[in-house]
């Protein structure tokens, strides 16, 4: 599926430049929680709230933290059933 990623060592760079290297510290200039940074740093889609966030927090351009890509879904393993558990006589 084609879509807007963040080009992660761009943004890191960039960041970086500003003294913000801790995921608290992009959330707190950014305004984005943890896993949003998270997620967007895996390869994951960014919203367009992440990137109006991004470019006004850093004041950047979109080319400059943003491309257009291709973001490929993670596989969720299959969970395993429930054990029974037998019940203690009484």
């Amino acid at each position: 599926m084609h879509t807007i990623v963040l080009k992660v060592d761009d943004f890191l760079e960039l960041a970086k430049t500003r003294g913000d290297i801790t995921y608290e510290q992009l959330s707190a200039t950014t305004g984005l929680g943890v896993a949003t940074l998270h997620r967007m740093r895996n390869g994951g889609p960014a919203s367009s709230t992440a990137i109006a966030a991004i470019c006004n927090a850093y004041d950047v351009a979109f080319e400059d933290a943003f491309t257009f890509g291709t973001v490929t879904p993670k596989r969720v393993p299959a969970q395993r059933p429930a054990r029974r558990v037998k019940a203690a006589a009484a």
